[in-house]
């Protein structure tokens, strides 16, 4: 009897030890594919900009370098609720849903670049609505989801979108006031915390958002593969630029 039992207690602790390696293991390669996850992320093309001013609360006043978007409206209003649906259709642009302007072919593979760019209304007891290098203008029931497209193009070189829903626009030189922050994609109670830090920082210098509703949300990684405290998350607010007195930092 008393072998019998110390035979079980030997096998279940072999049991909890292999269970113990294995999980382990899945551990490694979770964060093995996080990290290369990241790594890949942040050498992604990214919009150009100098910072001009760090201001209170962590914030930064950044002068952005013209761009070009690819631009859809998803019909539904709320962050989470619109950016994947935003995505996968400028991802389908991207990767090939396109007719090239030049050269002939059927369609052009085009490299990704970050962020993933939201635009949403966070006034008090509304839903923020939120896109990834994506752009997502929301609040209103419709969403704008964009993504940033490579330096190498512009409005005439672009490929043209097959799809309708998708246009190709020019995102002029612009001032960003800027907080950002590791984690998951935010929630919109978070989206609307961080815009009033910004809103507070900019008061205090005398800067003027250019509208007190809309806020941009920019994802810089995968929000399933590359681990909550790798991510970059920064929330943003559009300024006036006659208001801002640049002091470039470093």
């Amino acid at each position: 009897m008393i072998g019998a039992v110390a035979d079980r207690n030997a096998a279940l602790g072999w049991f909890f030890r292999i269970l113990m390696g294995a999980f382990s293991v899945l551990g490694v390669l979770r964060y093995g594919a996080g990290f290369y996850a990241w790594r890949a992320a942040e050498q992604l093309e990214r919009p150009v900009y100098t910072l001009v001013q760090r201001l209170s609360n962590g914030v930064e006043l950044r002068r952005y370098e013209p761009y070009l978007i690819a631009e859809t409206t998803v019909e539904k209003a709320g962050f989470r609720e619109s950016t994947g649906d935003g995505f996968r259709t400028c991802a389908g642009y991207i990767f090939g849903k396109n007719k090239p302007k030049r050269g002939g072919g059927d369609s052009e593979t085009m490299a990704m670049t970050a962020p993933v760019r939201v635009s949403g209304q966070t006034t008090d007891g509304e839903s923020m609505a939120m896109t990834a290098p994506v752009r997502v203008n929301g609040g209103t029931g419709k969403t704008k989801v964009s993504f940033v497209i490579g330096s190498k193009y512009n409005l005439q070189s672009a490929p043209r979108p097959l799809d309708r829903n998708i246009r190709l626009r020019n995102v002029p030189s612009h001032h960003l006031a800027v907080r950002k922050f590791s984690g998951p994609p935010p929630s919109d109670d978070r989206v609307k915390l961080e815009r009033k830090r910004i809103d507070s920082s900019l008061s205090d210098s005398g800067i003027r958002p250019v509208t007190d509703k809309e806020t941009l949300v920019y994802g810089y990684h995968d929000p399933v593969v590359t681990p909550n405290f790798l991510r970059r998350n920064e929330v943003a607010v559009m300024v006036d630029s006659s208001t801002v007195t640049e002091t470039t930092s470093k």
